[in-house]
């Protein structure tokens, strides 16, 4: 029985470990944020073949760092602030991705040898965007006001880290 018991938990743990790693390799972007240490995931949902799911390309999620909680559903009133569109371009064979919480950047899902990237124009260079940082305050009825947002990626062309502080207006 003690073996059955050990070996049961070694498996859930491998199992475990598993969809931990093929959700961060399918790990498209996260949003931080100044509020607490939450964080905001969104991840490509893959085909057995390897390529994106044109059914449920995107899968977005809360991972509960402050309170120790793991992974949270984003609801519906949440989904105003971190939710986004997405199209599939048949032309390009991508798909067209906009986030509610940067709305005034046009994005795209690729594959990038084989691995699902976003690309975005940060700083008018084309890059691949890794996270999303927002500054912002609760407001009354703890509505929050965001100041400002950081866009946070690497360069397609040379493969550097760059950044874009946008500032909205107030």
């Amino acid at each position: 029985m003690k073996y059955l018991l050990t070996l049961f938990t070694v498996l859930t743990f491998v199992s475990v470990s598993f969809a931990q790693q093929q959700a961060e390799n399918n790990r498209l972007f996260i949003i931080e944020r100044s509020k607490n240490a939450n964080v905001v995931c969104y991840d490509a949902n893959m085909t057995k073949d390897g390529k994106i799911d044109k059914e449920k390309p995107v899968d977005a999620y809360w991972i509960m760092y402050a309170e120790n909680a793991g992974r949270q559903e984003i609801s519906a009133f949440e989904k105003r602030a971190y939710g986004f569109k997405i199209n599939y371009n048949e032309s390009a064979k991508n798909f067209d991705f906009s986030l509610k919480a940067v709305e005034n950047k046009n994005m795209n899902i690729i594959m990038v040898d084989g691995n699902p990237k976003v690309k975005i124009m940060i700083n008018n260079t084309e890059s691949y965007l890794n996270k999303v940082y927002i500054q912002s305050k609760d407001g009354p009825l703890g509505i929050p006001k965001v100041y400002y947002y950081v866009l946070y990626g690497t360069t397609i062309a040379s493969n550097e880290n760059i950044e874009e502080k946008i500032i909205l207006k107030k």
